[in-house]
């Protein structure tokens, strides 16, 4: 018995609109896609921000409870 050649899809969803959150989905997407995948990204919550083009310019990288981003040091006087 001949076996089918199924179609490969992916689903994606963005619900923080971070802008380090931005980036996953979107890069997930572009490589299922060159890859020949078909690919959705559904938008929800927060996650709308990311299209939503007045909240778009201010998309920030959070810095709280983010590992790569640089300890505050205190001032000395």
């Amino acid at each position: 018995m001949a076996e089918e050649k199924r179609r490969r899809r992916l689903a994606l969803v963005a619900s923080k609109g971070s802008l380090d959150m931005a980036y996953p989905p979107l890069i997930l997407a572009t490589t299922a896609a060159a890859l020949g995948w078909e690919v959705g990204i559904f938008f929800t919550f927060y996650g709308l921000d990311i299209i939503n083009k007045k909240k778009l310019a201010k998309l920030k990288v959070a810095p709280i409870g983010n590992p790569a981003m640089p300890a505050p040091i205190p001032a000395i006087p």
